[in-house]
């Protein structure tokens, strides 16, 4: 039997919305069911036991509408793959894609041309201080040489649509690491909102965004096709109306008539 439901996405803030423009740009049409969760942020501070909480929280309100969820939140991914999910969680879903399965794709992609290069791993505090990430690297590209570091500041500014103010968004340290890279993989969604900023004050460093690979992963058979999106924020972080706004416009080029429901 034939179902057609839209695609759930999860994030922590609005950074999910970087991977559904990329699987929208691919031309590959699915309604989409948009969580902005802002009331679990930040989720890198809390105990294994609050993160397996949330993630089942997910889990059951993708289970509720949709047969596909794709976690936006590379905390969330890296805990989900490290604290191995129950099975009988997976079953409610026909399918699961985080942003570690995105990375795993990624990675094989580009691993010729990564291959002898400095790669940067750019993420939030949790996600920088995570071996997961330089692990799969070092382990399937041959002379790799990996780092990483947290631009907490970065994924704040964008994450609550704060002022571009480069000497404070881009610290000397980051500044610093990405002067020495040759790729910098942007392992926070955040990160791809604001790619083309960074492509133009780093011009000789390649950005590398997961989420653009996770369109490839996904099974697009049962989705239905409209393209439209129904948000749902949580917290008081930031207000509906501007995710609203902000999606609206960000989303905008890749669309088809799309209906933002509030």
């Amino acid at each position: 039997m034939s179902h057609t439901r839209p695609l759930f996405i999860a994030d922590s803030c609005i950074g999910g919305l970087s991977v559904l423009r990329s699987i929208w740009a691919t031309e590959r049409d699915c309604d989409v069911e948009f969580l902005a969760d802002y009331a679990i942020n930040p989720l890198g501070v809390k105990s294994d036991a609050a993160i397996a909480e949330v993630s089942e929280t997910w889990l059951q309100r993708a289970a509720q509408g949709s047969e596909a969820l794709v976690i936006g939140c590379n905390t969330l991914s890296i805990r989900f793959h490290q604290l191995h999910q129950p099975e009988k969680s997976s079953l409610r879903l026909r399918q699961i894609v985080s942003m570690v399965d995105c990375f795993q794709a990624m990675m094989e992609a580009e691993a010729t041309r990564m291959k002898d290069c400095r790669v940067l791993i750019i993420g939030t505090t949790f996600t920088a201080s995570q071996s997961l990430y330089p692990d799969l690297l070092t382990a399937a590209i041959l002379g790799v040489d990996v780092s990483t570091i947290a631009a907490t500041e970065l994924e704040r500014s964008v994450a609550r649509f704060q002022p571009w103010i480069e000497h404070e968004v881009i610290t000397a340290e980051l500044r610093e690491a990405l002067e020495s890279a040759d790729f910098a993989v942007l392992a926070c969604t955040c990160f791809p909102i604001v790619a083309s900023k960074l492509e133009i004050l780093f011009p000789e460093v390649e950005f590398l965004d997961p989420g653009a690979y996770c369109a490839n992963l996904l099974d697009f058979g049962n989705f239905t096709e409209n393209r439209s999106l129904n948000l749902t924020v949580t917290g008081e972080e930031v207000s509906q109306s501007s995710v609203a706004t902000f999606a609206k416009d960000y989303l905008q080029p890749f669309t088809k008539g799309v209906s933002m429901i509030e």
